[in-house]
């Protein structure tokens, strides 16, 4: 296992910065890719009417690239 991993790791001591959590998230993206390259939402919840109701008729916020943020 490569000990140099390219994620940053969250501080104990201190918040993460904006920078670092972009590049988790990019990270963290890429490796569900290869895990569910066709999207990791399930297509049904038990949540739904409550997700319904809180975001407009949707599931849940619409999902933005990292390149957007």
């Amino acid at each position: 296992m490569n000990s140099k991993s390219e994620i940053p790791t969250i501080p104990i001591d201190r918040p993460i910065s904006w920078e670092d959590w972009l590049k988790g998230r990019q990270a963290r993206r890429a490796i569900s890719e290869r895990v569910a390259p066709q999207g990791s939402q399930r297509p049904a919840s038990s949540s739904d009417r409550r997700l319904h109701r809180q975001f407009n008729g949707q599931r849940g916020l619409p999902f933005r690239k990292t390149e957007e943020l």
